[in-house]
């Protein structure tokens, strides 16, 4: 793996790049796409997967929002990355409470 060893931060990490700079950094799409192979490979619960797989799909809308200047469509693709992010947290911080 390219990116932390754990998955949940790795995508946080990702998230929280792209959050802040309102745009996919250089890497962001390659690590998601690692940690949707990695999830795969791991038989993680599907929830976890389909976020993964929203967050590489909300990253490709921005991107191409970006080249077009389209600034709706930038703002549709990180509220929907910032609710992924919210859930993934959420996700992880339920599992924490259970262990």
């Amino acid at each position: 793996m390219a990116y932390s060893s754990n998955i949940h931060v790795a995508v946080y990490q990702v998230l929280d790049q792209v959050l802040v700079a309102n745009v996919a950094p250089p890497g962001a799409k390659a690590t998601i796409h690692s940690v949707i192979d990695d999830l795969y490979a791991a038989s993680a619960p599907r929830r976890l997967i389909e976020q993964a797989e929203g967050i590489s799909l909300q990253l490709h809308f921005l991107e191409a929002a970006v080249a077009r200047g389209d600034s709706a469509q930038m703002l549709d693709a990180r509220d929907k990355l910032r609710s992924i992010a919210a859930a993934w947290l959420d996700h992880r911080i339920s599992q924490k409470a259970v262990h």
